[in-house]
């Protein structure tokens, strides 16, 4: 060895340690059940290809809504519901919400948060948090921590174990927090920790609008979520413009680090439920967030304790997800679809999340279930400029993240078709009418199969691939949402149960 390199010795190792620390760190990252991307594809093996006289390995019965894509983590399954099934004494369920961590294996609730409605303190413009529709967030796991927000519009970092290793901080006035007992009434071991709580509402003056839906993301210690603000009841105006709609914090601590600065609280059509995604380009990493005003936006990655001030995040390009077409007509801009004047033309906004992978970000755009059907998109950016590669007019306004696997884009959309396109040309493959509506799924890619549910509580198993090929349908007794799979369970949430299908039978 030279004395050149015996010199660089020490600090190619160090980049090496820094390098393998990153990568277990993603290892140990779950979102959605997958890694840190929205992407509806999980490495599941062994899953069934059809339902139909089969039993559940177990069945787990929650309140009245649910709607928030299970996560599981090392043989635990986090899971967001609203509290009409939360039985703990001294609890009274309030159409709030609540978060619930499940042993995989046997379906057995190891630990329960539940999250009262919003009451006290209410300003009369809000409007949300009314619909029991709970929480809404997808539970992001890292290590021992839990990552979820509330339906209240409060972030918070649960401990992975609950209280069953005693009472973490700095937060400890759980039983406050939760509304139950009287003063000095003891915490108990199935009850969740919460280590500490960013309140959105408060601390940012912004304004969500029917449910509280964004899942965070977690890029080099920090926090990514979208505030969720959005219309007043009327739905005619902003209640809080200028609030952010995608925030920084501070992973460790719950600090705020960064917010927007792209005001698009001004342009908003609706809401912002559009949870954040992220991907390497060029050498860096870009958090990428869908606007309420149907724009995706690109943002830099801020430093972490670069200062004590709250930095604004840095753009790095911003575009339009709608074809200018739905804008415009004959110069004049179009009307937005609404709950009492449906329209089937229009601008509408990304609710589902950005996906990136190999240098395109995919989005889809679509409006509440109550706007009625109507034109929709999904378009192919360029990730490093946000120049449009390729966009298919074909499909339908969805609530929908696509699935991206093996080059095919698997979306379905409010009308009840699946639709499978090339993902390098967007041309479509096939399409499958599934015989309902789809309004609150995602189709799942694992195991060579997609899996995707109806309104009508219809559940479909088709092989994946670029040739259509139906393996199986049946209905399920509730309407089906976003699948998740791992550890050969096959995990179908319903709007009042979870069914687990698969791998060991329950002992």
């Amino acid at each position: 060895m030279t004395a050149r390199n015996a010199r660089r010795g020490p600090a190619l190792l160090a980049v090496a340690l820094a390098a393998a620390l990153a990568a277990r760190a993603e290892e140990r990252l779950c979102r959605w059940g997958g890694g840190r991307s929205p992407n509806s594809v999980a490495a599941a093996r062994d899953l069934p290809e059809r339902l139909e006289g089969v039993a559940p390995a177990w069945e787990l019965r929650l309140g009245t809504h649910q709607y928030a894509i299970p996560t599981v983590d090392r043989g635990l399954l986090y899971l967001g519901v609203n509290d009409g099934g939360v039985l703990r004494k001294g609890y009274r369920p309030s159409g709030g919400g609540a978060v619930l961590c499940v042993e995989l294996a046997t379906g057995r609730t190891l630990w329960t948060l539940p999250i009262p409605r919003l009451m006290e303190g209410r300003v009369a413009p809000l409007h949300f948090d009314l619909w029991k529709c709970g929480v809404c967030s997808g539970p992001l796991v890292d290590g021992d921590r839990v990552y979820v927000l509330g339906n209240r519009g409060d972030m918070l970092c649960l401990d992975r174990r609950g209280q069953a290793d005693g009472n973490g901080g700095p937060f400890t006035d759980e039983l406050a927090y939760m509304g139950v007992g009287a003063e000095g009434a003891p915490l108990l071991p199935e009850d969740g920790d919460i280590l500490w709580r960013f309140d959105l509402v408060r601390e940012l003056d912004c304004a969500p609008h029917d449910t509280c839906a964004g899942t965070p993301l977690l890029v080099d210690g920090l926090l990514f979520i979208n505030t969720c603000n959005g219309v007043d009841a009327s739905h005619t105006r902003m209640v809080r413009p200028d609030a952010p709609t995608l925030v920084a914090l501070d992973a460790l601590t719950g600090r705020l680090v960064a917010k927007d600065g792209e005001g698009i609280g001004h342009r908003t059509l609706h809401g912002n439920w559009s949870s954040p995604g992220a991907g390497e380009v060029g050498g860096r990493t870009l958090v990428f967030q869908c606007g309420g005003d149907g724009l995706l936006y690109a943002f830099e990655v801020p430093t972490r304790g670069a200062t004590d001030a709250v930095q604004t995040l840095k753009l790095a390009w911003k575009a339009d997800c709608n074809p200018p077409h739905y804008r415009q007509r004959d110069g004049q801009p179009l009307p937005y679809s609404a709950w009492n004047r449906n329209r089937a033309d229009g601008p509408s906004e990304p609710v589902g999340s950005p996906v990136c992978a190999a240098g395109r970000v995919y989005v889809a755009i679509g409006q509440s279930p109550l706007h009625g059907l109507g034109q929709g998109a999904l378009t192919c950016f360029d990730a490093a400029s946000g120049a449009v590669i390729w966009r298919n007019e074909t499909v339908g306004r969805t609530l929908a993240t696509v699935a991206l696997h093996d080059g095919v884009a698997y979306l379905p959309d409010g009308a009840g078709t699946l639709h499978a396109l090339d993902a390098q040309s967007g041309q479509t493959l096939w399409t499958q009418a599934l015989g309902g509506p789809v309004h609150y799924a995602n189709a799942l890619v694992a195991d060579g199969k997609v899996y995707v549910g109806t309104e009508r509580g219809d559940f479909w198993i088709l092989r994946a691939g670029r040739d259509k090929a139906v393996l199986s349908t049946v209905r399920l007794p509730s309407p089906p949402i976003t699948v998740a799979a791992a550890d050969g369970r096959l995990l179908i949430p319903m709007q009042n149960r979870l069914s687990a299908y698969g791998g060991p039978a329950r002992p």
